[in-house]
């Protein structure tokens, strides 16, 4: 004797993947839901049979073929219930498929009446079955729900009603409860007997009841099935008057029978696991856009899960256009190839190239334009196995803009130094208008080279270049060396001052002195080298007294110094001797004991008459 047909509509109308098993193992009746866990591609599957499609792990972690499973203690016969995991081969018309499915299985036995051509009672099986990620190449053991209260309904349906995983409710056409499950009571706190006989609004706020009986009677005036077949989203009520969101899911038990088949799925742990994801998702998303630098987070394939608001102020796309999108979309075309090749290289061999590191790229805006930014990558721990990366765009373009301003500044700043004492630079560049200065006690030297427009006759320019470079880098070092001044260079003649000086004004006529010495010994190191043009003899001449200085000009500045003291020191240079310093009378006071002179007697200075004059022989100690 087969089952009734009305089973056929309530197994069509669960949210699980059900199916009905006759007592020889025979298929008989499976919804959608089956049809897609199983991968079911044949409408025709009444001719294969369950006990060579099944293994049943128990609870406890015995493995039991199907008909063990059905004979078996844990099948107890007052409950009529088994809970356990079915580890099922794929059904399919070609018998050839290998793949198998882990489910958490419920499996409701119902004793129909006795078969007269067999002279024994007649059984068949109506399975409900949730999908679980349990492996089944080892024993599996599986908690089960709060194990279903025994059914107490002598019929058909209410063994099966006992079985679902839902609230299932069976109304007439008035809405008044003909049947209820155990989950029923479970879930909304009234006992079967409380419900049994009440109309469904029972389990309903106060403001959805109406509107249920208004349905009820338009479906019975007009036979407009606007609910019946679907599922919805609707708020339910507890016995405690607490409310909790489900779903809604109905079907006729039978086009005959005026009986309604409901099934309820309490949506209140899915609910709170959405608000948590939610807030967590919000929680990041506001730590995202706390930020100051545009944030994604991208899969493994580069596409955009999640931005900050940066990033949309930064780069012009909307948060909705990034997400789902590429990483690429934010490169310029020649590059945009190679992050995804980087990412595929990472997945493959796990050898970190850019992940932890930043580095300076080109990023393109939604306008097209480019910008210089500094990229930073880095991998996110994720529970789920799935692997995540978090990249940091920095836009550096006013970076770039200061550290050029600043470059060029510096580069400025180098060759006003290089034209102008640092003094004079700093106060040049804090006041632009004309520097003069009086300097009382001034030490100026002047040193040039001997014979230099004969010698140099019989030179190539470049040659005449290198000597005089060669020569005056080395007295530059000197210059430094001892916080002197270089005025100018005039053809082969090299004029230093004492003035301005970051020293105390009365040591300048020694360091002066000092460098006049130096100055003759690296003249002799050039001549010991054996230069190409031969040896260069040099005189260098000295003196002291009052001086103007100042800038002149508004182009190619030049820091000049004008007084009687220069032009004596010009002519101590003009009227000395190759290889000698001859200073004044003057100097010698200055520096008192600490150099050695020979004195060279009086002689007649053009626009001075006879002056005393004296050859710089030595230090006599460290200066």
């Amino acid at each position: 004797m087969p089952p009734p047909e009305s089973l056929r509509d309530i197994v069509d109308g669960s949210f699980d993947a059900s199916l009905v098993v006759l007592s020889n193992g025979q298929f008989w009746h499976m919804n959608d839901s089956t049809r897609t866990l199983f991968q079911c591609r044949t409408n025709n599957t009444t001719s294969m049979n369950i006990s060579a499609k099944v293994t049943f792990y128990t609870s406890s972690g015995v493995v039991l073929t199907w008909n063990e499973a059905i004979r078996s203690d844990s099948f107890e016969t007052n409950k009529k219930i088994l809970d356990g995991v079915i580890v099922a081969s794929t059904i399919q018309a070609n018998e050839k498929r290998q793949a198998t499915t882990a489910t958490h299985v419920k499996i409701s036995m119902v004793r129909m009446t006795t078969a007269p051509e067999t002279g024994h009672e007649e059984y068949f099986y109506c399975l409900y079955l949730k999908e679980i990620k349990a492996s089944p190449s080892r024993s599996v053991r599986v908690t089960s729900d709060n194990e279903m209260a025994a059914a107490d309904s002598s019929t058909i349906l209410g063994l099966v009603l006992d079985a679902s995983f839902h609230a299932l409710f069976v109304i007439n056409e008035e809405g008044i409860i003909q049947m209820v499950n155990e989950k029923s009571s479970e879930v909304f706190g009234w006992s079967k007997l409380e419900l049994l006989g009440s109309n469904i609004n029972i389990i309903m706020p106060s403001d959805v009841a109406s509107s249920h009986d208004q349905y009820l009677k338009n479906y019975l005036k007009t036979g407009v099935k606007k609910m019946i077949g679907t599922q919805r989203e609707v708020t339910a009520q507890r016995k405690d008057g607490s409310t909790f969101p489900c779903v809604l899911g109905l079907s006729e038990v039978s086009k005959d029978s005026g009986l309604i088949c409901g099934f309820i799925r309490d949506l209140s742990s899915e609910k709170q696991i959405q608000r948590e994801v939610e807030e967590q998702h919000n929680l990041m998303t506001k730590i995202m856009d706390a930020s100051f630098h545009a944030l994604f987070v991208i899969d493994s394939k580069g596409i955009i899960q999640m931005v900050n608001e940066r990033s949309v102020q930064t780069l012009g796309w909307t948060r909705e256009q990034f997400i789902g999108h590429n990483i690429s979309m934010i490169m310029p075309d020649e590059h945009a190839h190679q992050h995804d090749e980087y990412l595929k290289r990472y997945i493959a061999t796990g050898f970190k190239r850019m992940i932890g590191k930043e580095r300076e790229v080109l990023a393109k805006r939604k306008d097209g334009s480019t910008f210089p930014c500094v990229l930073g990558l880095s991998e996110i721990d994720n529970c789920d196995g799935v692997k995540l990366f978090v990249g940091f765009l920095e836009d550096i373009t006013v970076r770039k803009s200061l550290l050029i301003a600043e470059a060029e500044r510096e580069a400025s700043d180098n060759l006003l130094h290089n034209i102008l004492p640092e003094h004079i630079a700093k106060r040049l560049k804090q006041d632009p208008s004309h520097i003069a200065d009086h300097y009382e006690n001034t030490t100026i030297l002047f040193a040039d080279i001997v014979g230099f427009t004969d010698k140099t006759s019989l030179m190539s320019p470049r040659d005449v270049v290198t000597m005089l470079n060669n020569l005056f880098s080395k007295f530059d070092y000197l210059v430094g060396h001892y916080d002197l001044n270089k005025v100018k260079t005039i053809g082969d003649c090299y004029m230093v001052t004492s003035i301005p000086s970051s020293e105390i004004d009365n040591d300048g006529c020694s360091r002066v002195c000092m460098f006049a010495l130096d100055l003759l010994k690296c003249v002799k190191a050039y001549n010991v080298s054996g230069p190409l043009h031969g040896h260069i003899d040099m005189r260098v001449g000295i003196a002291c007294g009052q001086v103007v200085a100042g800038v002149v000009g508004t182009k190619r500045f030049l820091f000049d110094i004008w007084g009687d003291a220069v032009n004596v020191a010009a002519r101590m240079e003009q009227h000395g001797l190759p290889g000698h310093i001859q200073v004044t009378k003057e100097v010698v006071d200055n520096v008192g004991n600490a150099f050695s002179f020979e004195s060279r007697g009086t002689l007649n200075i053009k626009g001075k008459g006879m002056l005393e004059c004296y050859f710089l022989k030595a230090a006599n100690e460290k200066i």
